[in-house]
């Protein structure tokens, strides 16, 4: 059976994309050096969620070569799917993982989250051999081991001698703010608890609180890992200022042209009237394909270099677009979607800007059935 869908999956079908989304590996790996040199401390790549939307075994298999202590990811069944695909470097799974994923694993080199000291009863009771990383609360409380209970979870790790503590992390919440408290607090929470820790478990390698953001306080921290997660696709996060280069653009064509009177409607609802005669053009992308709703008459995209404002309702497959301006516009001119300019008016933080989103959500939200390109 495994044969047959291994042919099938091989197959190969020639035909022509309406939509490219492209990585460019080496902004990828700039940005990966450049937090490594920068702070000469270990990276732990963040590829969960289809790597921010970029693609995982693309992005897993760019950066297969570097020197890495693990990438997280936040799932079991992404840790299935690069180790069927061959991809070796150690991974940690960040998020939750049923009980049964865990006793269950064949998989090599994984660790997992123990996220609460229920879940870490229940894991000793099991007896089975097993890597972990342990959370602890330091204050967002979302999840992890809140400090009272922390003695109770240690005396499970000195008495069940399956259980190997590789790990400990946690997570900054108000990293991104200058000069937050909260922050501040969470410091001195987290360097207190690591060196009880370390005391306690020697052996444990790796301790980890910052992300992005995070990394702006590496200094003050009792850690020797970072998780590089929206900065490794170049986009800024928090108070950090140094160079980073987007990884992803995506790119169309224009799929209709047509020359609208004044006074005419554009899209569902009606919900933009020319005011004059306009050249309209459409493209095969909507909010199913990555592009934002609340782009509707605010987005722009690029045609010739030159911003194209978004008119009426993004559809959820078609988006209407003003090119008045462009001169000698023809079917299946190129259009950028998503630019790698950061001043673009389609680049990632514009579009964020303008819609009210954060940078994560709408890279997220570019789907994975659309094939990644690795320039």
């Amino acid at each position: 059976m495994r044969t047959i869908f291994r042919k099938l999956r091989a197959r190969k079908f020639s035909y022509e994309r309406l939509i490219q989304v492209i990585i460019h590996r080496d902004a990828l790996l700039y940005n990966l050096r450049a937090f490594k040199e920068r702070y000469h401390t270990p990276i732990a790549p963040v590829l969960k969620s289809n790597a921010y939307g970029h693609g995982l075994i693309e992005v897993a298999r760019i950066i297969e070569k570097e020197s890495l202590p693990f990438i997280s990811l936040d799932s079991f069944f992404e840790a299935v799917v690069l180790r069927n695909e061959k991809i070796k470097t150690p991974i940690v799974i960040i998020g939750y993982s049923p009980l049964e994923n865990m006793v269950g694993n064949n998989l090599s080199d994984v660790a997992f989250a123990i996220l609460s000291v229920d879940e870490l009863k229940k894991l000793a009771k099991s007896k089975i051999r097993i890597t972990i990383h342990l959370k602890i609360d330091t204050g967002m409380h979302r999840h992890g081991i809140v400090e009272k209970d922390l003695d109770e979870a240690f005396k499970i790790l000195k008495d069940n001698p399956y259980i190997k503590l590789d790990g400990v992390f946690s997570h900054f919440a108000d990293a991104d703010i200058q000069d937050s408290l909260f922050t501040k607090l969470q410091i001195e929470r987290w360097n207190n608890l690591v060196s009880r820790i370390k005391k306690m478990f020697p052996e444990t390698r790796y301790f980890h609180i910052a992300q992005t953001a995070g990394s702006f306080y590496s200094s003050n921290l009792n850690a020797n890992v970072i998780r590089l997660g929206i900065g490794l696709y170049g986009i800024h996060s928090g108070l950090e200022t140094m160079e980073l280069h987007p990884v992803l653009e995506i790119k169309t064509r224009v799929t209709t042209l047509r020359k609208l009177e004044a006074g005419e409607y554009i899209g569902y609802n009606a919900t933009y009237k020319t005011e004059k005669e306009m050249n309209i053009a459409s493209i095969p992308m909507g909010y199913r394909e990555g592009i934002d709703r609340r782009l509707s008459n605010k987005g722009f995209v690029l045609i010739k270099n030159i911003p194209c404002p978004i008119l009426g309702r993004v559809s959820m497959n078609i988006t209407s677009l003003d090119v008045s301006h462009i001169p000698d516009i023809s079917i299946d001119d190129e259009v950028t979607v998503i630019s790698r300019d950061p001043k673009s008016q389609a680049s990632i933080e514009t579009i964020s800007t303008i819609s009210g989103a954060i940078p994560y959500e709408l890279l997220v939200h570019v789907p994975e059935g659309l094939q990644r390109t690795v320039l």
